[in-house]
């Protein structure tokens, strides 16, 4: 061991890396230990590396001196170090704990509650006794117990969904029934060289009481690949009277659970790979989802390796078997979208999308993200690679049509979501009477919509579908950028209230000032080589400024403010002397204007 004293900062001897960052702070951390009365062990080979790894007693109290390590971290002082407790206390704190590495949470995951000026010795006289008696103020946040089950198998990309909103009564045991991939192997190194662990993505299609009654069924949104999967495996379940939390020793932990609840002896192993095998049980406890609020925790624990650890040959050692935990992911249906309740009413609603190009088509992702029920995508334009600079998806979707691009994406990303496509080019006259017309594509689509956006920058076709929007007494948001890029609008359009025409009419009056570079001439646009039509030019990061402001609109607009009336939302990117500046929003009520002779 290095001796801890002040001749450490030489440069003769090893120091951590931010000592060179923030001189003289190693030996400000040592006085304080010091002072305090205690004596750290340095691990010598950790700080030869620039790692600062303290090992020492600290008296919790009189009669109760505990072991701890403190690992200061490379971004230290701006970051806390952490405390792991090594022993001292038997049993080991419930709460604030890793069960498996024994990490202390001394203060919360908020990293304002560390000030670079504490030291080590300030942290633990501060916090650790509150922290390992459960006593003190705790920030408002729970501990669910899956969080620690679930680290052990966070890198293998498996997973198993669950649906919070299930509760299984009374019942103390039964079966699941699991859909599932297992596509793939992940290669990690162990003691004993590499293995291979299986990548398994399931979900619990049905939860079983001991009896076989179906007490649940899957209800919420699936991946594509995962809603098709063909693999079905019957796992037995128990239910537990007291938090499961796991162990540093996690086979000789099964191995008792498998004596207590013999339910759990009924997993048939399967196979995932040539001569290895996987089985899985689940654990079901009470678990702190909330803080102080209490319920149903999961855990599916996996033994795998090789096929003769499962079932030996007679006169040989079996194969040695490896434990793990299939990571819990939380996917019914009041899941998906827990974390916006404000867009809660989307799963209700149908979004007609006619245009998705560059500010169309964010408008869509976002939408089918905050969990949309149907998007209906009308567009006739082909992905070519130059139009990637400036739309969602890149180089895998180039040759396809936009809109059937884009439906794959979002079938694939966004489950909830129905998502159908149109490839239709409004206002061209079909020549054969065997292809769909507008009033084919546009009618019913407009007629059960709760909601059209207009995304196709085109007056002809916003005019075009005010006029049916108003018919059918269906709320109309457009979006367009001027051709300079330097501005554009957002605009609502209601039955009874003002048109496109009528926004014309105020911008020619001037009682609605129009988006900077709206009268731009045709040298505003350019026509990249192959391409059929002038384009502006300008960056995808400016054009989402006017996708996202759409998309607030729709979600106000749903929400009851339609009632409100037409109105404008005109952004603008340069100030009054025409300087690049950060966007600029401001609002304006478009009522009927006295002069237009729309259809309203």
């Amino acid at each position: 061991m290095v001796d801890p004293d002040s001749s450490m900062t030489t440069p003769a001897q090893p120091v951590p890396r931010w000592e060179k960052r923030y001189p003289g702070r190693l030996k400000y951390e040592l006085d304080a230990l010091h002072a305090a009365g205690i004596t750290p062990e340095i691990d010598e080979p950790a700080l030869a590396a620039g790692r600062l790894s303290l090992t020492f007693d600290w008296p919790l109290d009189t009669a109760t001196p505990l072991r701890l390590q403190a690992v200061f971290p490379d971004a230290y002082p701006h970051f806390r170090p952490q405390v792991f407790l090594l022993a001292g206390l038997d049993p080991p704190p419930a709460r604030h704990r890793s069960p498996i590495e024994g990490n202390l949470c001394l203060l919360g995951r908020d990293t304002r509650q560390w000030t670079p000026g504490w030291s080590l010795c300030t942290l633990l006289e501060k916090q650790l006794a509150d922290s390992v008696r459960g006593t003190g103020e705790e920030d408002q946040q729970g501990e669910p117990a899956e969080y620690w089950w679930n680290n052990l198998g966070g890198n293998s990309g498996s997973y198993c969904l669950i649906d919070s909103g299930w509760d299984v009564g009374d019942s103390s045991q039964g079966t699941l029934q699991l859909r599932y991939i297992q596509d793939q192997t992940v290669k990690v190194e162990a003691e004993n060289g590499p293995i291979h662990i299986p990548a398994v993505r399931a979900y619990v299609e049905e939860v079983r009481a001991e009896d076989g009654q179906v007490l649940h069924q899957w209800a919420g949104p699936l991946p594509t690949d995962l809603a098709d999967a063909k693999n079905q495996l019957e796992v037995p379940w128990v239910r537990s009277k007291d938090t499961m939390l796991p162990e540093p020793q996690l086979d000789a932990q099964l191995k008792r659970l498998r004596q207590d609840y013999s339910w759990l002896q009924r997993t048939r192993p399967r196979n995932y790979g040539s001569g290895l095998k996987f089985d899985l049980c689940a654990l079901v406890y009470p678990s702190e989802l909330a803080f102080g609020e209490t319920g149903l925790g999961w855990c599916f624990v996996m033994v795998f390796g090789h096929a003769y650890g499962f079932e030996p040959k007679k006169n040989k050692a079996p194969k040695s078997l490896r434990i793990t935990a299939l990571p819990v992911f939380r996917a019914g249906p009041g899941d998906i979208g827990w974390r916006v309740p404000a867009v809660a009413f989307l799963k209700d609603k149908r979004i007609l999308v006619v245009g998705v190009g560059a500010v169309g088509a964010p408008v869509a992702i976002e939408l089918a993200r905050n969990g949309c029920r149907t998007l209906d995508l009308v567009e006739h334009d082909i992905l070519e690679p130059g139009n990637t600079i400036r739309w969602p998806l890149g180089a895998a979707a180039w040759g396809q049509r936009k809109a059937d691009a884009l439906q794959a994406f979002l079938a694939r990303q966004y489950p909830a979501t129905e998502v159908r496509s149109h490839s239709h080019f409004i206002g061209i006259a079909a020549q054969a009477l065997s292809d769909p017309g507008d009033d084919d594509i546009l009618d019913s689509l407009i007629r059960d919509a709760d909601l059209v956006i207009d995304g196709s920058a085109s007056h002809g076709v916003t005019t075009l579908l005010d006029d049916r929007c108003r018919s059918a007494a269906v709320p109309l948001v457009s979006l367009s950028a001027t051709p300079t890029l330097e501005g554009g609008t957002v605009v609502r359009h209601v039955r009874e209230s003002g048109c496109p025409n009528c926004l014309l009419h105020a911008w020619h009056k001037h009682e609605i000032e129009p988006p900077p570079g709206q009268d731009a001439g045709d040298e505003a646009l350019t026509q990249p080589a192959g391409c059929s039509e002038r384009t502006f030019t300008g960056a995808d990061y400016d054009l989402q400024e006017l996708s996202l402001q759409a998309v607030r609109l729709a979600i106000d607009t749903l929400s009851g403010k339609a009632d409100d009336g037409s109105v404008v939302q005109t952004l603008s990117f340069v100030d009054d002397e025409r300087a690049r500046c950060p966007p600029r929003w401001r609002v304006d009520s478009l009522p009927k204007h006295p002069d237009c002779r729309g259809g309203h």
